[in-house]
């Protein structure tokens, strides 16, 4: 990977965008602070998303794999690595410009757990792409299981800018704690003044220690407690199905348990980037009320996850 990447991302949407082949949602953002949790959130209003399909309207069996043969219009790099295992192409429906896919050149289903190769290659895409002198950081984030609020069966993780001096609830999470591996005695980081579950761990500050098998062992000490979440609930509700949103930048490491990708009270579906504060709505008066009262997106995020487990220990939840 090459510091040039975020030009080769840029001058490839640019050019995608100029010949329609991205067909970028024009949006509006404006940042808004739950004064009860203390969490901030970017909150992006962008109606013309209410054309567009739901994964719950589609017909699953019509549906074309879109990563199966990319348009070479929207491919950035076509063997990411050279192990001819990875693409790296461009959303074509983007709210947020150069919104790239990590896209697996065979197909795996978007069900199949994070490997190793999966995690260092993310990683390494975020060290390309990020630059501290500019203030620009990146996350990347993988939507598991229909739950998780992903929409294409093709395994593929996603990678965004992180607004400018906006910092997710991750990064405070983390500030001044040094990288671990969570175990019966050491639990993930969570925020207790937020409703949902969601586990963090740091990650080392010298990038030189961070390799295939620390990220692996950081991911499946969070993957362990977020799986523990299904044992407990499926005795209760047999049709829930495992789901799970995974996010990274260079700082941390984050998995969230999902139950559901919408909420009923605000008809609202959203991915990873929810519990990251990234709020994506397309309705008017969605978006009025989560203005006038911020609070009520900590309750729909967990309606559609799990209650905090901050301050129990793992063997009290069946770890």
């Amino acid at each position: 990977m090459t510091t040039s990447l975020r030009q080769q991302i840029k001058e490839k949407y640019d050019s995608a965008l100029k010949n329609g082949d991205v067909v970028f949602t024009e949006s509006s953002s404006s940042k808004h602070k739950d004064s009860k949790s203390g969490v901030s959130y970017m909150v992006t209003y962008a109606p013309s998303l209410l054309k567009k399909p739901e994964r719950r309207d589609e017909d699953a069996s019509k549906k074309k794999d879109p990563f199966a043969e990319p348009e070479p219009e929207l491919t950035v790099v076509d063997n990411v690595n050279g192990e001819n295992e990875f693409r790296l192409v461009l959303n074509k429906f983007p709210v947020v410009p150069e919104h790239a896919l990590l896209v697996t050149r065979e197909f795996k289903p978007q069900t199949s757990t994070l490997t190793p190769k999966d995690l260092l290659t993310s990683y390494k895409l975020l060290q390309s792409l990020d630059d501290e002198d500019e203030g620009v950081r990146h996350m990347v984030f993988y939507n598991c299981g229909a739950n998780s609020g992903s929409s294409q069966d093709h395994k593929h993780l996603q990678l965004l800018a992180l607004p400018k001096k906006f910092a997710p609830l991750q990064d405070r999470l983390c500030s001044g704690q040094t990288h671990y591996i969570p175990n019966m005695n050491s639990e993930p980081l969570q925020d207790k003044n937020v409703s949902y579950a969601h586990f963090v761990v740091p990650l080392p500050e010298d990038e030189t220690n961070i390799d295939e098998e620390l990220l692996a062992m950081t991911f499946v000490s969070l993957l362990q407690r977020t799986l523990t979440f299904f044992q407990d609930w499926t005795s209760e509700s047999e049709r829930l199905s495992v789901g799970y949103n995974v996010m990274m930048t260079r700082s941390w490491l984050c998995l969230v348990p999902r139950s559901s990708a919408f909420s009923k009270k605000l008809n609202i579906g959203f991915n990873a980037t929810g519990y990251a504060g990234l709020i994506l709505i397309k309705d008017q008066e969605v978006f009025s009320h989560v203005q006038e009262n911020p609070h009520v997106i900590d309750e729909f995020l967990l309606e559609c996850g799990f209650p905090n487990t901050a301050g129990s220990k793992s063997d009290q939840y069946s770890y």
